[in-house]
């Protein structure tokens, strides 16, 4: 019986201290910023264009209320180019985010985190060539609105900061033109 009130007890206290952990109060400002991989697929008409990969930088500022708040950020998602001997492309593209946050502690330490909302993406494309008989130096952009989403997990090194790893997806998709960002990065989160 003394066994039974005893694990009964120890189960409370840990149940109280997780529900306190999860109220671990985070209500201020934050900057964060992430460097990692971004992985490429394009299709147009439901044609497959392929896939690639190349370097993205995710950089965000908001509020939080406890554990819950608001982002917006910038989002540099990299570039894909293509050179032979006489053409040259290059397609990069860039973004505003707005949108929603959350981080939450399981264990006072380490953290899951959770964000979404609206992107408005810009791409840059370059098309040269240097063939005598097709001379040409194209530049186009398209610009439109599209969603990102994401997860995260790390570690709350104390109040102020934070590093993680994430995985976030852009979505560019614009007349028939599809091309689905996935964005592996490492960062670190300032709280104030």
């Amino acid at each position: 019986m003394k066994k039974t009130l005893l694990t009964l007890a120890v189960l409370a206290g840990s149940t109280l201290g997780a529900v306190s952990v999860q109220a671990k109060d985070l209500t201020g400002g934050f900057v964060n910023l992430g460097a990692g991989r971004a992985n490429y697929h394009a299709t147009f008409d439901n044609y497959d264009l392929g896939s690639d990969h190349g370097t993205a930088v995710v950089l965000n500022a908001g509020y939080r209320t406890q554990f819950i708040g608001f982002e917006a950020g910038y989002t540099d998602l990299g570039s894909v180019s293509y050179r032979d001997n006489t053409t040259y492309a290059k397609l990069s593209g860039d973004g505003w985010t707005a949108g929603i946050n959350g981080h939450f502690n399981p264990t006072d330490a380490w953290y899951v985190s959770a964000r979404g909302g609206a992107f408005v993406w810009k791409l840059h494309a370059k098309l040269q060539s240097s063939d005598p008989a097709y001379p040409f130096d194209e530049r186009a952009s398209r610009q439109s609105l599209g969603w990102y989403a994401g997860v995260g997990t790390g570690y709350d090194i104390n109040k102020s900061w934070s590093i993680g790893a994430n995985f976030d997806y852009y979505s560019i998709s614009k007349e028939g033109l599809d091309i689905g960002n996935r964005i592996y990065t490492v960062s670190a989160e300032y709280r104030f």
